[in-house]
């Protein structure tokens, strides 16, 4: 079954979870990039950004920049997924 938009944004969610780096809560690039989506089939990428973009509007991760995107677990989104 193809994961949506709701299934990814619980997927990414539970690996910043799954990492338990409540203190740092960045998700490198390299993790997502080359373990996540390549998992992923060619609609489902397509749903990442959107899932991601949502994430951000909630408040729950934001974008950290530098010489790779990568995701920050923002303290909303460290309390909803670590209490």
């Amino acid at each position: 079954m193809a994961k949506d938009k709701k299934d990814i944004k619980i997927d990414i969610l539970n690996i910043f979870k799954s990492l338990q780096k409540e203190e740092s809560n960045v998700l490198p690039s390299e993790l997502l990039e080359s373990d996540y989506l390549k998992q992923l089939k060619w609609d489902e990428k397509q749903q990442y950004q959107h899932a991601v973009n949502e994430l951000i509007s909630k408040g729950l991760v934001q974008y950290v920049k530098g010489s790779s995107v990568k995701l920050k677990l923002t303290e909303k989104g460290a309390n909803l997924i670590y209490t």
